[in-house]
């Protein structure tokens, strides 16, 4: 297989090395012809463990060329990466001018191939915003060299490499992402990946480059809240590393899959009081600020209403909505703070003919604070609730579902009266 690497920073370099190590020929373009000379006598034009001797091997074995231009290339290729930088300019804005430049060459170089050649595959490891492939990339490379599918196929492929550890990341990643024009188009770069063994997703374009921007922003999330974390115990004398060593223990909630699928808001007893009380706490009597902590509250709130806008924009003011779930989590009675109970109350504002079935909920049970609660500020909820799921199912005009309700799934498979805020579109 014969593959060019347009681009020769890190992810570029440490790409083209582990792919002269699977066997393969490659060839490194990039316009700083500085990183061209290194690159074409076999030194890595950039600084990261266990590049240099793998481009050195492949020059040796005659697999490695460079270049400044992508055309002198393009005519044998199997694969064309393209994995120059995007940085991003004034006002956070991404910049794809390197992205665009490189594109319109390869276009050139597609429109020269003589026909009848196998269609190379131009496959995109630039990170990039959702859409940019759609609405940006792929539009100019079709300009360029025609529409997909005849002369070449296009991908989208981020990376997962991190500088220093770039070649371990390669060799054995959690995963393969692959962003498909139309599902099966990518089948060379599957080959590419022969001998890496991780799992491999191919998905739509979109979901490839959003996965990039959810990983960088989890790994930012986890940094910034162990950072607040250890900033929070000393200012409350508790000893940061045991702390952490319990914390880092939890392997089953804290360290999961657990509370990381997109859903619903978290609400019930416990949560929102405990990040109310030590926000409370630190910030007054310890001066010590954790914008991590105080974010979570004002973004679930954000969710909150987020909610409330979907299940509006599916209905007319005045529509028949049946809201299956009120108490705060599947599998108990608890009102405590419930966001299904504060999306009905949005609903019910709105002006919406609310009916409310809940499993869980039986009011004689009630006590404490939840009965408390279905007396006074949720009573007007309490009073919508109904057992008859079956009839209150036929006279929806909107169904939302808060939680599972055993024995309905099958019933709402395909509805499309329908919103699951457990798998929102």
């Amino acid at each position: 297989m014969n593959i060019v690497v347009c681009g020769l920073g890190c992810v570029g370099t440490t790409t083209a090395a582990c792919l002269l190590q699977a066997g393969y020929r490659v060839a490194g373009v990039d316009v700083d012809p500085v990183k061209n000379r290194a690159f074409a006598a076999g030194r890595s034009p950039v600084f990261e463990p266990g590049v240099d001797e793998r481009l050195r091997a492949g020059r040796i074995a005659g697999r490695l060329a460079g270049g400044a231009s992508v055309a002198g290339h393009a005519v044998g290729a199997d694969v064309i990466l393209v994995c120059v930088g995007t940085p991003v300019g004034r006002g956070g804005a991404l910049d794809l001018s390197q992205v665009l430049s490189v594109t319109a060459e390869i276009g050139a170089a597609l429109a020269r191939r003589p026909p009848g050649m196998p269609a190379p595959a131009v496959v995109y490891r630039s990170t990039m915003l959702p859409g940019s492939m759609e609405r940006v990339v792929m539009p100019a490379l079709a300009e360029a060299a025609g529409p997909p599918g005849g002369r070449y196929e296009v991908a989208y492929n981020p990376e997962f490499l991190r500088e220093g550890t770039a070649v371990q990341d390669y060799l054995a990643p959690p995963r393969i992402v692959i962003g498909e024009r139309r599902a099966g188009t990518a089948r060379q770069l599957r080959e590419m990946y022969h001998g890496v063994e991780a799992p491999v997703f191919e998905v739509t374009m979109a979901v490839a480059e959003m996965i990039k921007y959810a990983d960088n922003g989890f790994h930012a999330l986890k940094v910034a809240f162990a950072n607040e974390l250890g900033r929070l115990a000393g200012a409350l004398d508790v000893p940061v590393q045991p702390l952490a060593e319990v914390f880092l223990a939890d392997t089953a909630l804290n360290l999961s899959a657990a509370y990381l699928r997109p859903g619903g808001a978290f609400g019930g007893s416990c949560l929102p009081k405990d990040l109310r009380a030590l926000n409370a706490r630190v910030r007054e009597e310890n001066g010590v600020e954790a914008p991590v902590m105080e974010a979570v509250l004002r973004s679930n709130d954000a969710h909150k209403t987020y909610l409330v806008e979907q299940a509006a924009a599916r209905a007319p003011r005045g529509a028949r909505v049946l809201l299956l779930g009120l108490t705060f989590k599947l599998g108990t009675d608890d009102l405590r703070e419930s966001p299904l109970a504060d999306l009905a109350e949005s609903l019910l504002d709105r002006g919406f003919d609310l009916t409310i079935h809940d499993p869980d909920l039986r009011v004689e049970r009630l006590t404490g604070v939840n009965l408390d609660l279905a007396r006074t500020r949720l009573r007007r909820l309490i009073e919508r609730l109904t057992d008859d799921v079956a009839g209150a199912v036929d006279a929806a005009d909107l169904i939302v579902i808060g939680k599972p309700v055993a024995g309905l799934a099958d019933r709402l498979a395909g509805d499309a009266r329908v919103l699951d805020l457990a798998r929102l579109k």
